[in-house]
Parts: structure tokens; sequence; C-alpha cells
């Protein structure tokens, strides 16, 4: 059995000791979620989103242990990525929705500003507040100009880079020094196809998702960073995506498409899809989350080819100009309503999603990372693919957490779609660093002026 295996094992393993412990009205060590006569017999209603193949029905085996030890009756709700965003809304704004929701980490600005959430920082010293979770996940927590702590994270993903042992060794690549750098990287590549590991046909050395992936910026701007870049000002009332190094870092990128590096027919695709070309055996090297490994070993996943399952490799991102190497860190968060009528209960709730063993058994079995320090560092121990995900986690990084984030995410994916389309000599425009610079100045403009609007 290889190291994944024995690691998802011991997951599973550990996650019916949590249930069975929680069931029998024994304590978790981090004393969490323990409930109180007040709440006894309680309601809350909980909305969820497609985390999974089954959202609702995993969620209800997590909190069951829960239920049985407090008398609290928690309703899980399934709420589509589709059409939460307006629910979610709405109920702040009506003051009828639920107790607690999810929502993700980028859209927690923009909700906390319509002022129906509850500011949870009396709350979170229970669960270990600020030192439970690395910077970069607690900063999602938080609202540019707003005291407060708007949500408690819940799990987190980040984005390490994926390669084909099988496609590097036959290239005569060192996957211990592949991605060190950028130099190495685009070498890697290079390799890859000059060796002829891939044909430029059925396979290509790297691939990424274009102006159809929702996600499109997280896979951008972590070379932004790397090149010294930044998405805004530090005091997050100005853009800064016009800059030298922005554009030095949105040009590495979209350079490996002329090079031959880069499948043009990523651009067409959706994140999703682009991770299925991967584990179809088309990709030797792609950037993507935690979920893909525990896909692995699950049969049902037919969209892995038998040589792409057996040879994955896990990598850190490659050190930029700057000196660092980073990631985006994004996830999802947990918020609670100022119209709840349970709001012990709710932070009841909360408390036991934060536990430690609680965390590390709902990511391992959605396939996400433990939002909190201490079960990422378990899961890192357990298998040298994690182990790259938790080191991307600790130097991750995130938006500015303004409530204007997400119209300004619209405009740079429409930019830099524009950009790789031009690289790939799809775009109306000659792909050119003068093409570029011009892109830049207008997502930049567009930012600007969002910047200008009213928050919320």
């Amino acid at each position: 059995m290889n190291k994944l295996l024995i690691a998802i094992a011991a997951v599973v393993v550990i996650g019916i000791g949590v249930w069975a412990v929680a069931a029998s009205g024994g304590d978790d060590s981090d004393d969490n979620g323990g409930g109180g006569a007040s709440n006894k017999n309680a309601t809350v209603r909980f909305w969820v989103m497609n985390n999974g193949p089954d959202p609702v029905g995993d969620t209800e085996k997590i909190v069951k242990p829960f239920e049985k030890k407090t008398g609290i009756d928690v309703k899980v709700q399934l709420v589509g990525w589709d059409v939460q965003f307006d629910r979610i809304r709405n109920a702040a704004v009506s003051g009828e929705g639920p107790d607690v929701t999810q929502a993700g980490t980028t859209q927690v600005p923009f909700f906390a500003a319509l002022n129906g959430f509850e500011d949870l920082s009396d709350r979170v010293g229970e669960i270990g507040g600020e030192d439970a979770y690395a910077p970069g996940v607690w900063k999602t927590t938080q609202v540019v100009g707003r005291q407060g702590t708007w949500s408690v994270p819940w799990f987190t993903e980040a984005r390490s880079i994926y390669y084909r042992k099988d496609l590097l060794k036959k290239a005569g690549v060192d996957p211990e020094t592949a991605f060190d750098t950028w130099d190495s990287f685009h070498a890697t590549l290079e390799k890859l196809k000059s060796s002829g590991a891939v044909d430029n046909k059925n396979t290509y050395a790297f691939g990424s998702p274009g102006k159809q992936a929702f996600d499109l910026v997280h896979h951008v701007m972590p070379f932004v960073w790397d090149a010294g870049g930044s998405e805004l000002s530090e005091d997050a009332k100005s853009s800064t995506i016009a800059s030298s190094d922005a554009q030095k870092g949105v040009e590495f990128i979209a350079d490996l498409l002329p090079a031959g590096l880069y499948d043009p027919t990523a651009l067409e695709k959706d994140g999703t899809q682009v991770e299925e070309s991967f584990k179809g055996g088309r990709l030797a090297v792609w950037i993507g989350g935690p979920w893909v490994l525990s896909t692995i070993p699950r049969k049902d996943d037919d969209a892995w080819s038998p040589e792409a399952r057996n040879n994955v490799g896990v990598a850190p991102m490659p050190e930029g100009p700057s000196g660092s190497a980073f990631t985006f860190v994004g996830g999802s968060n947990l918020q609670m309503f100022k119209s709840s009528e349970n709001k012990d209960a709710a932070w009841e709730l909360i408390k036991f999603l934060s536990q430690d063993s609680t965390q590390e058994a709902y990511a391992n079995l959605m396939g996400f990372f433990p939002a909190r320090l201490r079960p990422q560092e378990q899961a890192a121990k357990e298998d040298a693919n994690y182990q790259s995900f938790y080191e991307a986690i600790q130097d991750g990084r995130t938006y500015a957490p303004i409530p204007q984030w997400g119209q300004i995410e619209t405009a740079y994916r429409t930019r830099f779609g524009n950009i790789l389309d031009a690289a790939a000599g799809q775009g109306k425009e000659d792909y050119s660093p003068d093409e570029v610079a011009n892109e830049l100045e207008e997502a930049q403009k567009e930012a600007d002026g969002l910047l200008a609007q009213e928050a919320g």
C-alpha cells in the first residue's frame, strides 16, 4: 500500500474514532462543542454549498455525534454555488435566513458590509483565535477598515504543482529541483518538450485554464506576487495590477503559450476540465488544489488514466524574482447571522466544526485541507504530497478583504483571459508587452472605479 493510501486509511480511522468518542459523550481534546443546558432541544439551520458528491449527507455524518452529545438539532440545507451569493445576501438584508452559513473566503468582506452578520471577536478566543491559523487563512476573517472578526475558517485550499513522475523521469529531470524557481520551472517544461516526453499533440508540458474558469485569477496572481507585484495598494484604496512587477508575473505565464509549453486548448476549459486533462494524461504539469489527492485511490473517478493515477507528484510553487514563492489560499468560512434566534447554539456548532479532530475528518472526507494549523501539520506528517500543500499554505496569500473584491476579480479575470488568448494567437490583438500593458491598465482603471464606489 502506498503512502497516500496509508494516510487516507489513517484519516478514516481517526474520523471514525472522533465520531465514536463524541457519540459516547467523551471529551474531545479541544474541549469545543460541549453545548449547555440552555441549548438542549435548540435547532440550528446550517447552509452548506456543493463541497463534494454528497455535501448534505457528509455534513450530517460529521455533526451527528455533536447532536447526540448536545441535544442541538442541526438542519443541514444545500444552497448551490450557482445561487448562494444571492441567497446569502438576501438573507442578510431581510433578516430571514439560517443561523450559520458557509461562505467563500473572498465573499466574507462583502457579506460583512451588509451588517447582517455577527461580529465573533468576543467568541473566537474559545477556539484559539488568530494563533490557531496560518496568517493568510486568518486574514479571510477580517475586513479592511472594519473592526471585528466576521467569520471562522472552516476548510482551506491552496494551489501547488502537480506533475507526472514518469514523464519527468523520461525527460531526465530531477523532481527534487524541477520546480524550485521560475527558471527551473521553465527549464523543466522545456525539457519535457525537447526530450519527447510530451508530443504537443496528445500531451503538453503544462496546462492552466483561461477565461472560462471562475478561478482564473487564483492561477495567475501567485506569479504576480512572486514578481513583487500586488493586486491592490497596501491601503486597498487603489489598484496596482498595471505595475511593472505585476506585468512581469502575468507575462511569465502567458509567454509559455507562444513557446509551445502550454496546452492552448486549456484556455477554453474551466478549472475542472483542465484538472481532468491532467488526470487523463494530457498534461505533464498542472497547478491544482489538495482535493485532487483524495481522488487518486477512488476507482469511481474514471477521469484518471492508469499512467497518471500511478505517477502523481506534488511540489510547492516556484520562487520568483522577489525571492518568495506564493500561492493563493482560499476555501470556505463559517458566518453567523445576526437574525439567528439561537446564537449560543449556533456558536456551539461552529466550535465543534473548529475542533482539530472534526476539521481533519471533514476536510479529508471532502478532499480539502483543514483550516487550522495543528491538523494541517498532522496531514503533512502523514504524506509527502500533503507536505507540499502545508508549506504552500504557510506562505500563502489571499486578496485584500474588501467588499468590492468580487467585482474587481471579475475585471481582472476578463483582462487576464484576453492576455492569454492573445498569447495563444486567439485574441483580437497580437501578443506583445505593449498589449499586456494595455490590458492591465484597463483592468486597473476598472478596479479603481469600483474602489471609488460605496462599499456594499
